[in-house]
Order: structure tokens, then sequence, then C-alpha cells
């Protein structure tokens, strides 16, 4: 839990051990997985209070953890953060954004991002995919799904379980929607 991993922290600064970035990403990620994302947020702000670089990693795990919280302004900072220290957003950083929109009831700047991915050359991934499928799949829109999952594999994505999952419920959702009209 959390709690261990700040004990931790605290055992190897006593001990003149200073922790870097990789094990503060840990620890992060640890907050994160126990359902603490605030806690996460902290390490960071205690990360550069105390001089360790933050990476790509620990910048994915901050916004990431801004998605869990629906913070869309700080997950935004946390990207322009990265982007003035010359640290490359990738995939994930992206996809944790989207999550981010999802979370916060924001599904049209789900579409918007991956517009403004593809402008720059962004090529999205199965996790994006699937998170634009989701967003489909909330307001039953089948026909965007299918376009979606038509566009995966012409570009050699194999559908996985999860977008055989949200399909199956963006099915349903088009039927019910369909049944109400």
């Amino acid at each position: 839990n959390i709690e261990r991993a700040q004990a931790m922290i605290d055992e190897m600064e006593s001990l003149n051990i200073q922790p870097d970035t990789v094990t503060y990403n840990s620890f992060a990620n640890c907050g994160i997985n126990a359902g603490q994302p605030q806690k996460a947020l902290e390490l960071a702000d205690e990360m550069k209070a105390k001089g360790v670089r933050l990476d790509v990693r620990t910048y994915n795990a901050l916004v990431h953890a801004c998605s869990e919280i629906k913070n869309i302004e700080r997950a935004q900072a946390m990207i322009d953060e990265m982007e003035s220290l010359n640290l490359r957003p990738d995939t994930v950083t992206y996809n944790s954004l989207l999550c981010c929109y999802v979370n916060a009831g924001e599904p049209q700047k789900v579409f918007e991002l991956v517009e403004k991915l593809r402008t720059n050359g962004i090529q999205l991934d199965v996790a994006m995919y699937n998170t634009l499928i989701h967003v489909c799949s909330k307001d039953g829109d089948l026909p965007r799904a299918q376009k979606m999952v038509q566009e995966m594999e012409s570009l050699g994505m194999l559908p996985d379980g999860i977008t055989h999952s949200l399909m199956a419920r963006c099915r349903a959702h088009h039927h019910h929607r369909l049944e109400r009209t």
C-alpha cells in the first residue's frame, strides 16, 4: 500500500539512500493501483522538491492519476510540463488523457484529441481505439464503432478481447436506442 511505500522512502532517506526516479515511479504506480491517485500526485511534488528528475513514465503515471480523479486541467498541465522539459508524450500518455476525458464525461474531447494526434502523425494503438469504441458504446453509436474497428484492421491491428467486449456492448446499446425511438 502507499503508506508502506512512503515508509520505505523515509527509511531509505534515513540510511542516506536517495530514492531515484525508478523508485518514485514504482511508488506512484502503487498509489494509483491502491486507489489513491492523489498520493501519486503528492509523490511527484515530493520528487520535484527533492530535485529528482521526472521522466516519461513518471508523467504517464501522473496523467493516469489525473484520469482517476477526473482532473482534465491537471492532466493537460502535466503534458504541457512534459513538453516544456523536452519529454515527448507517448501513446501511454495520450491514452491516459483520452481516459481522463472519458472519466470526466467529455467524450467529444476524446475525438478532438484523436484528430489532433493524427494531424501530428501519431499512430493510434489498440488501447486508444478501444477508448474510442468505449465512447461509441456509451452512446450506442454502432456505425462509428464499426468504423473504428475497420480502421484498426486496415492498419494491421487485430481487435483484442476488450474490443470485442466493447463492440458487444455497443451493439446492445444501439439496439436499445433503436427500440426507444
